[in-house]
């Protein structure tokens, strides 16, 4: 991909956050509310007792993308997911049917960016969903977060971001045409003197039916450990020369996918299955289309500006890097071959790394405390670590713990290792 428009370019995009909720189908294949089943109820109150007894995760025998679901000892939702299931890559909860869901699957960023479509995921979810109910379930999309990474943005720490950006209120009513404002919540973010991000619209407690948050992604990668973002960087043409990636998020939730409308085409975004096609909609919906609407004025709910004289903002030009934003989603995703393999070695990678930065904190702190020989001048590693042997072995028998137990207790509940039932 090439670099354009002063200079910014797109170096990804894509879907990094999914919530759908499962319901069963009726006679004529269409969602419907019922009871969960009594055996299945039983069967998931007694994988939640297991888990409450050891005050941790159980391990069930249901498996998803080669990881067996743990079951937690406490459920969510202030009491509408009583059961909550987790592997790496997604977390399930399970109602007892008093809610119009009996299921809702959230797929984390991980996963999503390590599969080879969104229309694969959903495929597996659905793949589980009938492991665990033993019949085909209507997927609706809850939650959907789309976002591009920017490359290029040099003017982003200048811009006001009460001034440079303008939203459009979203109407409930058919008719009269929507004001540009100031006025959406706006919420920023700073390392230092440095910003690193600001939120639109999120609203109390993150609500919101529709938000933005624009961040410097690199510094998250930085925390966060997701490496392999680079990868894909790297193969849009993005250095470390080139600066920050500066990543733009939109956020559905339920409501305003409910109100979702194209004339002809859709109305609402309900069935899971649609979504793929519908991303360009969702996003073009959010930031506007590069041309603008159908009357040619500029559209989209977020809008990064160039401000004039012009006392009607929706004439202001947008900022030629929004027009980049705007294109994300006009051209497919590309990934690097066995990308996900690529994701889960980098994710393998990172927590080694943090768990070895773990252990040699501990590990000094622990020697410092000790004190004797593991704290004399010149006392290297293999002294501390043979002192841990003994003492460590004695901890174990003196606590009834298996080392090599534990290890394989923890790599199922990582996902790196299964059981079945």
């Amino acid at each position: 991909m090439t670099k354009e428009h002063d200079g910014a370019w797109v170096v990804c995009h894509g879907v990094d956050t999914l919530v759908v909720n499962a319901l069963y189908l009726d006679e004529f294949r269409g969602p419907v509310k019922r009871e969960l089943d009594e055996r299945l109820y039983e069967q998931f109150d007694e994988w939640k007792r297991l888990a409450q007894e050891v005050h941790g995760d159980f391990s069930t025998p249901l498996q998803f993308h080669g990881a067996n679901l743990q079951m937690q000892p406490n459920g969510a939702g202030q009491g509408q997911w009583p059961w909550m299931l987790k592997t790496p890559d997604i977390t399930l909860y399970l109602s007892s049917g008093s809610w119009n869901g009996i299921a809702s699957v959230r797929l984390n960023s991980q996963y999503l960016w390590s599969v080879p479509s969104l229309a694969d995921a959903l495929v597996e979810v659905q793949v589980l969903l009938y492991e665990v109910f033993q019949e085909e379930m209507f997927l609706q999309v809850s939650a959907v977060d789309l976002c591009a990474d920017i490359a290029g943005w040099s003017d982003i720490d200048q811009l006001d971001r009460a001034r440079h950006f303008v939203t459009r209120a979203r109407k409930r009513t058919g008719y009269g045409t929507p004001d540009w404002n100031y006025d959406t919540e706006l919420q920023e973010y700073s390392y230092g003197r440095r910003p690193t991000g600001f939120d639109f619209g999120r609203g109390k407690k993150g609500k919101s039916a529709l938000s933005c948050t624009i961040y410097d992604k690199t510094r998250e990668v930085q925390r966060s450990g997701k490496e392999w973002f680079y990868d894909l960087w790297h193969l849009h043409g993005w250095s470390e020369e080139d600066g920050p990636v500066w990543r733009v998020e939109m956020k559905f939730k339920r409501e305003a996918l409910h109100e979702l409308e194209q004339e002809g085409v859709f109305h609402g975004v309900e069935d899971a299955y649609r979504l793929p096609e519908l991303l360009p909609v969702l996003w073009a919906y959010a930031v506007g289309q590069v041309q603008g609407g159908s009357d040619g004025v500029p559209d989209g709910w977020l809008r990064c500006v160039i401000p004039t004289c012009d006392k009607n903002r929706s004439r202001w030009p947008t900022h030629p890097v929004w027009k980049v934003v705007q294109g994300a989603f006009l051209v497919p995703g590309e990934m690097p071959e066995q990308f996900g393999k690529l994701v889960r070695k980098r994710w393998k990678e990172h927590h080694v790394e943090k768990g070895i930065e773990a252990v040699m904190g501990y590990a000094t702190s622990l020697a410092a405390w000790v004190g004797e020989e593991l704290a004399e001048d010149g006392t290297d590693l293999s002294v501390f670590l043979h002192w841990l042997a003994m003492k460590g072995q004695a901890y174990l028998e003196r606590t009834g713990r298996d080392f090599s137990a534990e290890v394989r207790r923890k790599r199922v509940k990582l996902g790196l290792q299964t059981v079945s039932s």
